[in-house]
């Protein structure tokens, strides 16, 4: 692992720089799931900071459900959404369920607006410059796979930072449910770039402050992506007839 390629800008504090960074690693895959992290003391030696600047770097991460923390076996990357949670009952209550695309995508522009509006007055420097390196990642020339993996990062860490923990828990496990609607037969290109514009607009919104904006864009987002879903849905069925 190239530690040299951790930028951290004067407009954030270095923690926050430092997670922030940390963070970009793992979702562009450059830093595993199982990897385990160097430990604080060679980190802080490495990185020129102090280990208590890493420490909150990495409890942030933690929080973020991106990595795990255990005496003795030292920090482990995890795969998103792999951290085990309270609810898994309630996932295994819902899956048996088998909910269709339709119900997915109503459930998303039932929860994901107010989400995005409540974001909007909450998210701090540090989350505004998370949420724009994700926005910017997907505005690149990237695989279906990772494009999903980084959607699906920019709608749970709009959650994230509610700074809600139940709201965030809430989103987390229903992404799995949500996880069809990003699916590869579904990630054409001209959906992959309309997606790419809609995440400017809410996360413009959300670093703007404007929670009625936010609100708006997020449930445009999620009422076009229904109505792709559908009509890719009808043309498959057309083309079976």
């Amino acid at each position: 692992m190239d530690w040299d390629s951790i930028n951290r800008g004067a407009t954030l504090s270095v923690p926050d720089r430092l997670s922030v960074d940390l963070e970009r690693l793992i979702l562009e895959g450059e830093l595993a799931p199982g990897e385990k992290l160097p430990a604080e003391r060679e980190l802080a030696q490495h990185l020129g900071v102090s280990r208590v600047s890493i420490r909150e770097a990495l409890r942030e991460l933690e929080n973020r459900g991106l990595i795990d923390r255990k005496p003795g076996r030292g920090t482990i990357v995890l795969r998103p959404g792999e951290r085990a949670t309270i609810a898994d009952d309630l996932l295994d209550t819902v899956a048996a369920l088998r909910p269709e695309i339709h119900d997915i995508m109503e459930l998303r522009a039932i929860v994901e607006p107010p989400i995005a509006r409540l974001t909007a007055s909450r998210a701090t420097q540090r989350d505004l410059a998370q949420l724009r390196e994700l926005v910017e990642s997907m505005e690149k020339d990237v695989t279906k796979e990772r494009y999903a993996e980084l959607d699906r990062a920019f709608h749970q860490s709009i959650a994230q930072y509610t700074h809600n923990p139940l709201l965030a828990l809430i989103n987390e496990q229903i992404a799995q449910q949500i996880a069809p609607s990003r699916a590869s037969r579904y990630q054409t290109k001209e959906r992959r770039e309309a997606s790419s514009v809609a995440h400017r607009r809410i996360f413009e919104a959300i670093a703007e402050g404007d929670g009625d904006l936010a609100e708006s864009e997020a449930r445009a987002h999620v009422l076009d992506i229904a109505q792709q879903i559908a009509l890719a849905g009808r043309e498959k069925g057309a083309k079976q007839s």
